[in-house]
């Protein structure tokens, strides 16, 4: 009997201990195991370059291609870089057969959390890819835990939901003329924040597509970005700049139904453009201004480019922003410490997390104008602090240094309709309990008043009942008793006369 309690005791103690250890597993961060990780498969002849570190290069696979990863200590997930978007893709766990599919969002940074879709972390697992050739810079493989802060855990782009649209021209714009934006919209305030690009610049190069993402990732951006296809070149002229794009087949129409579409698509509360004279004079700065307020007469018109209409419905944009407009202006304050970035203030993120992130643009000008000064107040040429209001429908700024005055979040909004929903079905729940205690009250009454009838019935019942026994009798002597005192009485009197 000792030793059954004992070895229960025992039993009872080494789970115990064994919590602490599993609760940790599960919230550590995971570590990158791809040293350690066996690849083998059809896919290439080598695997090294998939695990050199270099994103700028890829190798087009072969068709049908499948790639095979094995470590014994079990793989968690594992971060895929591709050169340009795939498609979808199959990852099997060769420990159990099951199957999940990837690769529907397109994104060429992809991170799968195995552990998650496969509710363990399997010893071996096969990527296979289509019949189409797959480009591939790079694979990483992760033990079990959340991914380490480095990998880029991509949410879809915010469809209907965007507070704030940057249309960024370039790669590099979004950490240069609108410094210190993303760090404090969306790493610090945690605003609903997408970013469209006119360009990406593949026409150049297919390294600065990466370079995009990873200073989006750094900033604090979640929402995958939009990379509009439009050749990437510099004419210092807004009409040129048109005639260029002419001359490759696109037409300013084109470039208009994409910014509509952008702009029917994510319908943002804010939308936020470049200087409409291109900052330095940049042509394709100067034409994607040009097509966002030439947007502004069409996108709520269903007739205009109707199939994104459709698609999306139209849109009027509450607050329209131009880069150094000199109407209704207001100046940014990224000079603050942010919590979410360890106190770095938003501009310091930018200069010293994002633009870097754009390896290619080192050499150039641009390196020396943001680090010129060590806060953003004190850059007076092409300040990314200074802005216009160049449309409202919600009103004028009065605070002068708010994008977001006079604006209600999505997430806000949800919330309030929330609130909202729950006070209606609480006011309907109490009128559905007053009503049910009225009829309750009623039925009552009801059965009260039934109650007197039934107790009158049974008094007659049990009068009737004693009238007919002992009662019957007590009255008869009751009469005969008062007959004799009659006589009595009557005799008494004759006497007397």
């Amino acid at each position: 009997m000792y030793k059954k309690i004992i070895t229960f005791l025992i039993l009872i103690t080494v789970i115990i201990s064994a919590l602490p250890l599993c609760a940790g597993a599960a919230g550590s961060k995971a570590e990158n195991i791809t040293a350690d990780t066996v690849f083998s498969g059809n896919a290439y002849g080598s695997f090294y370059f998939l695990k050199d570190k270099n994103i700028s290069a890829y190798r087009l696979s072969a068709e049908n291609a499948q790639i095979t990863l094995e470590n014994q200590n079990g793989i968690g997930g594992i971060y895929l870089i591709f050169d340009s978007a795939y498609g979808e893709y199959a990852v099997k766990n060769n420990d159990s057969g099951d199957t999940v599919t990837a690769g529907a969002d397109g994104f060429i940074h992809e991170y799968i959390d195995l552990a998650a879709e496969f509710n363990t972390a399997p010893k071996s697992v096969t990527i296979t890819f289509g019949k189409e050739r797959v480009k591939l810079c790079e694979i990483s493989v992760f033990s079990e835990g959340s991914a380490p802060d480095s990998v880029q855990v991509w949410q879809k782009p915010l469809d209907g939901g965007a507070d704030m649209v940057l249309f960024s021209t370039h790669g590099d714009d979004e950490q240069l003329f609108f410094a210190g934006l993303l760090p404090l919209y969306a790493g610090e305030r945690g605003y609903a924040v997408q970013v469209v690009y006119l360009t990406d610049h593949r026409n150049l190069t297919n390294v600065r597509v990466h370079e995009m993402l990873n200073g989006l990732w750094a900033v604090g951006v979640k929402a995958y970005p939009v990379m509009g296809s439009f050749a990437d070149f510099r004419i210092d002229d807004l009409q040129k700049t048109y005639a260029k794009y002419a001359s490759m087949g696109v037409s300013q129409d084109d470039l208009l139904e994409f910014v509509v579409t952008q702009i029917r698509r994510f319908k943002p509360q804010v939308a936020v453009c470049h200087d409409i004279n291109g900052e330095y004079g940049h042509g394709m700065h100067r034409v994607y201004t040009d097509l966002i307020i030439k947007s502004l007469d069409v996108t709520g018109n269903s007739s205009k480019f109707s199939e994104s209409a459709k698609k999306y419905g139209t849109w009027d944009i509450p607050k329209v922003y131009i880069h150094l407009y000199d109407q209704n202006q207001i100046v940014m304050d990224y000079d603050q410490p942010l919590s979410s970035f360890g106190g770095l203030t938003a501009f310091q993120v930018t200069q010293q997390l994002g633009f870097p992130c754009h390896q290619s643009q080192q050499a150039t000008w641009f390196l020396g104008w943001l680090n010129s000064k060590s806060k953003a107040a004190d850059i007076t040429k092409y300040s990314p602090c200074q802005f216009g209001l160049y449309r409202t429908k919600v009103g004028a700024d009065a605070k002068k240094n708010d994008m977001m005055e006079n604006i209600v979040s999505y997430a806000q909004q949800a919330e309030n309709e929330r609130i909202e929903q729950e006070r209606l079905e609480e006011e309907a729940r109490q009128k559905e309990l007053e009503e049910q205690k009225k009829q309750q009250e009623e039925k009552d009454n009801e059965k009260n008043k039934g109650n007197i009838i039934d107790n009158l019935d049974i008094s007659t019942d049990n009068f009737k009942f004693e009238l007919n026994d002992t009662t019957v009798l007590i009255l008869a002597q009751v009469v005969f008793l008062g007959f004799i005192l009659l006589i009595i009485l009557i005799k008494s009197l004759f006497r007397k006369q």
